[in-house]
């Protein structure tokens, strides 16, 4: 037979077996698909070099302390800067200290998010404007004019891509500034910064500890050198300034892509990584068990050729086709998957889940390793009964109607089972590891009611709000009118929303005046803790007669006096806030309610509240350098529909101010969880159709069991043998199957758990229950699989077995 008539008959062959043919494809474009895509999202951030020349040369310098890795304030960087010679540039940048605010500039204001770069900021990346230019050594130095390079995103936005922006007059919080520069569309930095200032960096400022520091090594300079010669230079600080540095502070040096693998991103994309390369194992296991009970049926079929005269490599070449006749339409469907999972993956993500420099594309690298994985499986597969086809009996196989030849293969069907039970189980013990952790994470009170809770960012910034008497009267006059409108039951300002990241401010006790403590800082209205639901668990909550004219005070949450006060309340102590100028020391006046801030999966930090009208100009102006101010509104219901209202309100106070970040306070708690659940979700997914394909392996095994054993069973019926035996046999067959597939989970299921640890949130990576429940779940597939193959072996007829032998 010619190469074409092979792939005719074989084609005919496999179009005959429909639900064979049909079942493969899928199985194998499934996990094709999803191994891709899922593989696609890993590379872009764990393989795939940084969006930037010669990526593998920039590092991360920073503050090394006990307490883990920081960033630097001005004078460290600027120190470092001058005596280093490890590096071709080093350079800082920092999202805090004026970078964001109120933009105006080719139509209405708009609150925009910034980073203040050094210069050498975009030489140091290798990436430089499309339009202009950077910015110079000069507009660098402190006190220079003000200078602003866009990003394309912005540029596009406001300025219509109008190539004669640059020079431009635009204002950000008020202040003017010259356009000189517009970034490259591809352009994308960590910070997710829209337009950049110059750091115009001091020597003998430090208010900005969080500054990154990010420096690109010379040629031929390596990781341990460049740490190396850091070490001399911290001490060499420590000697000149020891007051600046801790005793066990140091400078950390490492690559540039951990900024953005942090926070757990990477294990839990080796963990994702790691189903998903389960669920292609146990396809492509699928497929090859099906081609092996398939090559049984047929061994009739190979007698009948061998008889004829047929060769080895004439059914060799036969068998290859029809794994490919399989495996090429499963590539060709797994890579329509594969770009189809990677888009649904991308919209499907919550916000903040990737680092704002990886950019998930379909991966033709991972679809090639996936797509040969499968060819090669089906062909594989496909080749395996040719080694008992040497050993056919043609004439006693012509005359038996099932091959007694089958042993050898029937063991490798059952290990290839196994082997998906045994994947399966270990995915199912994951997917109830995180059920079980989300379910108690929203079990966690986050301390305050976020019901009909409406918020929004309004910050107030510029020479007109220099003095804190200005800014209160602002908030009291947008207070006031938004608390005029109807629904609207009561209203509030704080610094900082709960679920948010930190902001930590030292402070002093009256009894430790020398030794400050750092907890988080707010700055609030006196109806913050009514509009939030925040209990006042002792003393008393703000009044408006907590002014400028009265002593200064402040409330605790029982964290701090846990931490702090033994738990009680004393009116003598005094807390000193900061290190401002004539920073008064303050009576704490009440003790709220703890309240989650950096996720609920966190511990709640010792936290202390200031009223707005007793802050200093001082330490307002810290505030606006690095938080913004953020409204709460409770209302009675409709909180959408009050936004254009509120829009309308402060207009009418101040129409240069832009509104932000509107979300339901309900949205913002949901979106805390939002990695958790995207998480639980798709390794649930996985799981499904891990279980799903193990149900497909267990029938097919258990219905071609019944065939082999078609005669046995007529002779076990005929000899008496009732119904209830005959299923309760092939039954015994499929809970050996997933009995053995049970132990090797469990054994994969403890040998991985130390891997899930990082994800769960008090629940055991080795949890009892959780295995339990799996295993319950396999013994019910492994049931259900096995239940219509018994029962049709029930109902054989033992006349017709012994005949058809």
């Amino acid at each position: 037979m010619d190469s074409f008539g092979t792939v005719r008959f074989a084609a005919r062959r496999l179009l005959r077996d429909r639900v064979f043919t049909l079942a493969s494809v899928l199985t194998l474009a499934l996990g094709i698909g999803a191994t891709t895509a899922i593989f696609s999202v890993a590379s872009a951030v764990l393989l795939r070099p940084l969006p930037y020349p010669e990526a593998d040369r920039l590092v991360l310098v920073g503050q090394r302390t006990a307490d883990g890795d920081a960033g630097a304030g001005e004078p460290k960087f600027l120190f470092w800067r001058d005596k280093s010679r490890s590096f071709e540039s080093l350079a800082c940048y920092s999202s805090y200290g004026g970078a964001r605010g109120n933009f105006a500039g080719g139509s209405e204001a708009e609150f925009v998010r910034g980073a203040r770069v050094s210069q050498g900021f975009f030489a140091t990346l290798g990436v430089f404007p499309v339009l202009g230019r950077g910015f110079t050594v000069e507009e660098d130095a402190p006190g220079a004019a003000r200078v602003v390079v866009l990003s394309d995103g912005l540029w596009q936005r406001r300025f219509g891509a109008d190539p004669k922006v640059i020079g431009r007059k635009v204002t950000l919080n008020d202040a003017p500034m010259t356009v000189v520069g517009v970034m490259p569309a591809s352009f994308r930095d960590e910070s997710a910064a829209e337009l950049f200032l110059p750091m115009q960096a001091r020597s003998n400022a430090n208010y900005d500890p969080n500054a990154t520091v990010v420096g690109r090594l010379k040629p031929g300079v390596s990781l341990n050198q460049a740490q190396a010669e850091l070490k001399v230079i911290a001490d060499q600080y420590r000697a000149a300034l020891p007051k600046q540095m801790q005793p066990t502070e140091t400078i950390g040096v490492k690559p540039y892509q951990d900024a953005f693998t942090g926070g757990g991103l990477a294990r839990t994309l080796w963990i994702l990584l790691g189903a998903v390369s389960f669920l292609l194992l146990i396809a492509c296991a699928n497929v090859a068990h099906l081609q092996l009970a398939r090559a049984a049926s047929r061994e009739k079929e190979f007698a009948v050729r061998v008889a004829l005269g047929g060769g080895l490599g004439q059914l060799a070449r036969q068998m290859v086709v029809e794994g490919l006749l399989i495996s090429v339409p499963a590539a060709l469907l797994g890579t329509w998957l594969a770009s189809l999972g990677t888009t649904l993956l991308v919209h499907a993500m919550p916000a903040g889940y990737l680092p704002n420099v990886a950019v998930v594309t379909f991966d033709w690298r991972v679809l090639a390793l996936s797509a040969a994985a499968a060819i090669l499986t089906g062909v594989l597969s496909g080749l395996a009964p040719l080694g008992q086809t040497r050993r056919i009996d043609v004439g006693a196989t012509l005359k038996e109607s099932a091959g007694r030849g089958a042993t050898t293969r029937g063991r490798l069907r059952g290990a290839l089972v196994v082997t998906e039970l045994a994947l399966s189980i270990a995915l199912l013990a994951g997917v109830g590891l995180l059920v079980r952790s989300f379910a108690n994470l929203l079990d966690v009170a986050p301390g305050f009611d976020a019901t009909n809770v409406l918020t929004f960012q309004l910050t107030p910034a510029g020479e007109r709000y220099k003095q804190n008497a200005q800014t209160a009267a602002f908030y009291d006059a947008a207070i006031e009118r938004i608390s005029s409108l109807p629904g609207v039951q009561s209203v509030a300002v704080t610094n900082k929303l709960p679920l948010d990241w930190q902001f930590n401010m030292p402070v002093f006790l009256s009894d430790k005046p020398e030794e400050f403590q750092s907890v988080q800082l707010r700055i609030v209205s006196p109806d913050f803790f009514r509009v939030m639901g925040i209990p006042v668990k002792s003393g008393r909550a703000f009044t408006i007669a907590d002014n400028a004219a009265t002593a200064p005070a402040m409330i605790v949450n029982e964290a701090f006096a846990r931490r702090f006060l033994d738990g009680r309340l004393p009116s003598s102590r005094l807390v000193t806030v900061g290190r401002g100028l004539n920073e008064s020391s303050r009576e704490i006046v009440g003790v709220v309610g703890d309240i989650k801030q950096q996720g609920l999966n966190r511990p709640a930090p010792a936290m202390v509240f200031v009223p707005i009208a007793q802050a200093s100009d001082w330490l307002m102006g810290v505030i606006r350098a690095f938080t913004q101010t953020h409204f709460v509104v409770r209302t009675a219901s409709g909180m959408r529909s009050l936004v254009p209202q509120i829009r309308k309100q402060i207009d009418g106070i101040d129409p240069t101010l832009a509104i932000s970040d509107i979300a339901p306070m309900g949205e913002i708690a949901a979106r805390s969880v939002a990695p958790e659940r995207f998480n639980m979700l798709l390794i649930g997914v996985f799981g499904a159709v891990a279980v799903l394909l193990s149900l497909i392996g267990v029938y097919g095994v258990m219905s071609h069991t019944v065939t082999q054993q078609y005669r046995e069973i007529g002779v076990r019926v005929a000899l008496g043998a009732d119904s209830g035996d005959v299923v309760g046999m092939v039954l015994k067959q499929g809970a050996r199957l997933a009995a053995t597939g049970a132990l090797l989970g469990g054994v994969l299921f403890v040998s991985l758990s130390s891997v899930m640890e990082g994800l769960l949130y008090e629940v055991s990576a080795r949890d009892p229950l959780v295995f339990l429940a799996a295993l319950s779940v396999l013994f019910v597939t492994a049931f259900a699989a096995s239940y219509l193959p018994a029962r049709r072996a029930a109902r054989i007829d033992p006349i017709e077995a012994l005949r058809g032998e």
